[in-house]
């Protein structure tokens, strides 16, 4: 795919959050009662989405979607699956919710997925479940997982959150779903935000769970969920390339995102105003226009998935920008530190790497060439992001992949793009 030098200049409303949904759709499949989920639209939704709604009707739940959104119907009668096989798709959340969640689902199941995913090592996921009388077969710690529940479960849990907090999000629900109170320990907790995001999704249910310094969470057992209309907010995440397109050459207004939602991404209002963008905020809509060009710090430990999006906005300030929380980076669709400097070094943008920083030092433009995206989405937007400050085009390899997070991404560009590619 080629994209030429262009302006944001335009309007348009967010597609629904990813993480949200996912949340949303495993609560609602434990409430095992009648859901309706406002703006999300099985037609629309990225491909994590779409396979976790899959998975769901493989255990018997139906969907109908009408203007408004999404019902979500469990089967007529809950009995428990002797074995089952789910592809997951390339969703990591997906992944490790599953892998505690389903328990409630199957006495035995098998996780498996497609594409990047497949390559990945899952030692450290097999590990915890492991840890939690879980038995797993796996050969080289790759998919497909074979998982058998146990038949008594530990109700007082330790895990180590260093590799991030999809795990625990997937353990506080699969606990909401428990008969008996359960108790987890946490150290070394990562992506703390994506927490906050998982217990407001449960409150947003009537669920209960006590979290203490995020060192300790106690959740009641047999809880009587309760919720027969859900709101999905707009996705931070994917709107973020947008924002930054804009902020970088042009103006866009978006409408549909929540200013208080718990996502990890709204961090990215915080790196606009201190790049000097113009940001407004309003009830209705976010409006960000390009202004100053300012060198920027920030910590992205919490919120890894914005490193590929601001590395592009560090190019198109005039400075260097330090972004930390590089450790965060190596096991996602593509090692994300290594696609982001290949990325950088076809744009001829100057960089430095320490133990886990990235310093950018960017001159306002890139120069065009052709980017491997690793069937990475977020390398992929990224590249077309920075199309916004190219003295050229840019080529990338592999456009479908943005599908994963971003059915109608592209739909979206054209429609606010000044001579769109």
């Amino acid at each position: 795919m080629r994209i030429e030098p262009y302006v944001y200049q335009g309007r348009f409303e967010s597609c629904c959050s990813k993480s949200h949904a996912q949340r949303i759709l495993i609560l609602a499949a434990l409430y095992r009662k009648e859901v309706f989920i406002d703006h999300l639209f099985e037609s629309r939704v990225g491909d994590d989405v779409g396979f976790m709604i899959s998975a769901f009707r493989k255990i018997g739940y139906s969907f109908r979607e009408n203007d408004s959104g999404l019902l979500m119907k469990p089967p007529k009668q809950n009995n428990k699956y002797s074995h089952i096989e789910i592809n997951i798709g390339e969703s990591g959340f997906g992944l490790r919710s599953f892998a505690t969640v389903l328990s409630h689902f199957s006495k035995n199941y098998v996780l498996t997925g497609e594409k990047t995913i497949l390559k990945r090592n899952h030692s450290g996921l097999i590990a915890s479940i492991q840890d939690l009388r879980f038995h797993v077969e796996s050969h080289y710690h790759e998919l497909p997982i074979k998982i058998t529940s146990p038949d008594t479960f530990l109700n007082d849990l330790h895990i180590d959150g260093s590799t991030g907090s999809q795990f625990l999000s997937g353990l506080l629900m699969w606990a909401i779903g428990c008969n008996k109170e359960v108790h987890i320990a946490v150290s070394n907790l990562k992506s703390i935000p994506y927490i906050d995001l998982t217990l407001d999704t449960i409150s947003q249910f009537n669920g209960k769970v006590t979290n203490k310094g995020y060192r300790n969470f106690i959740i009641p057992g047999g809880q009587q969920l309760q919720c027969q209309r859900v709101s999905v907010e707009g996705d931070w995440s994917s709107m973020s390339f947008h924002l930054v397109g804009a902020a970088l050459n042009g103006e866009v207004e978006i409408y549909g995102l929540s200013l208080n939602s718990k996502q990890a991404d709204i961090l990215i209002l915080k790196v606009l105003r201190e790049f000097g963008a113009s940001v407004e905020l309003d009830e209705a809509f976010i409006k960000v226009t390009k202004k100053e060009k300012k060198p920027f710090n920030i910590d992205l430990t919490d919120a890894p998935d914005l490193f590929p999006v601001l590395s592009i906005l560090a190019c198109g300030s005039n400075g260097k920008s330090r972004l930390t929380g590089t450790d965060r980076l190596d096991n996602k669709e593509s090692n994300r530190l290594k696609s982001i400097c290949a990325m950088l070094d076809v744009f001829q943008v100057q960089y430095e790497l320490s133990e886990c920083d990235i310093i950018i030092d960017g001159t306002g433009e890139v120069q065009g060439g052709q980017i491997d995206t690793f069937s990475d989405h977020r390398i992929a937007m990224s590249a077309i992001c920075a199309g916004a400050i190219s003295n050229s085009s840019i080529y990338i390899d592999n456009e479908d992949c943005v599908k994963k997070s971003y059915h109608n991404y592209f739909e979206d560009m054209f429609g606010i793009l000044k001579n769109p590619c």
